[in-house]
């Protein structure tokens, strides 16, 4: 059975994530939702078919999280939530839900969105069709969020999605374990013999020289923490290569 100590029980173990922080419960559904909303189905097949790079997913999912994550955090404020708690969501209804769905959607399918890489999603899609395949996909996720509040409760639906968020997309911005995973990212730079690299460093030797935005390496480390949306794409796409999102943490088993 999946229950709100489930799920909470799942978010201290695997995310080392409080679940009574409002910001747990606002960050990671962030994460969930984005994950659902936009990366999966069609947007994970156009990068399939090379519209889209590895640094280019980077840079438009984290920009993405970011502002649905900016979302949810104006709907807590305008409803007055300042707990992740039972008590804390309990004025919630399932029509505030739909009120956030709504305004996601709105946002998540506007073909004048911009994305991180400078287009809009309007130049990203080819044809009216990919749009409406977009949009319905974008429909179904977000429905399938509200369904869950409407059947469990508003801090069940967050839960839920928080626990999406944690469990699909650990090596994404806006997570727990990000902070760990640019401190090892930034540090196995300057440690060519890492076991990062390969038993023979073969996957340093075959990356390309570093882009000039890494000399810096104090610098890389605020823009990944603060705004990897921020990188232009020829450092994202290094980055990207160079396996952040595959590093071994200090906290993995």
């Amino acid at each position: 059975m999946m229950t709100e100590e489930v799920f909470e029980e799942m978010l201290r173990s695997k995310a080392g994530a409080d679940p009574a922080d409002l910001a747990v419960l606002l960050d990671l559904p962030a994460i969930g939702l984005t994950n659902g909303a936009w990366c999966n189905g069609c947007v994970e097949n156009w990068h399939a078919e090379g519209r889209l790079s590895d640094g280019d997913m980077m840079r438009i999912n984290s920009h993405t999280t970011h502002g649905v994550r900016q979302r949810l955090r104006g709907w807590a404020r305008e409803h007055g939530v300042r707990s992740g708690t039972g008590e804390g969501l309990a004025a919630l209804t399932i029509e505030d839900a739909d009120a956030l769905a709504f305004r996601l959607y709105r946002w998540l399918t506007n073909p004048a969105r911009e994305l991180a890489t400078g287009t809009t999603l309007g130049d990203l899609v080819k044809t009216d069709a990919d749009l409406d395949d977009y949009i319905e996909h974008a429909d179904q996720s977000l429905r399938g969020f509200v369904a869950q509040i409407e059947d469990k409760g508003v801090r069940f639906g967050l839960l839920y999605t928080a626990g999406h968020g944690a469990l699909a997309c650990p090596q994404w911005w806006g997570h727990p374990s990000w902070p760990a995973r640019v401190d090892q990212f930034t540090a196995v730079l300057d440690r060519p013999g890492d076991h990062h690299w390969g038993p023979n460093v073969e996957y340093r030797e075959r990356l390309p020289p570093e882009p000039p935005a890494l000399q810096d390496r104090s610098a890389l480390r605020a823009t990944l923490l603060r705004a990897p949306w921020e990188l232009d794409g020829t450092t994202a796409e290094w980055i990207t290569s160079a396996g952040i999102g595959y590093l071994r943490l200090p906290t993995d088993t």
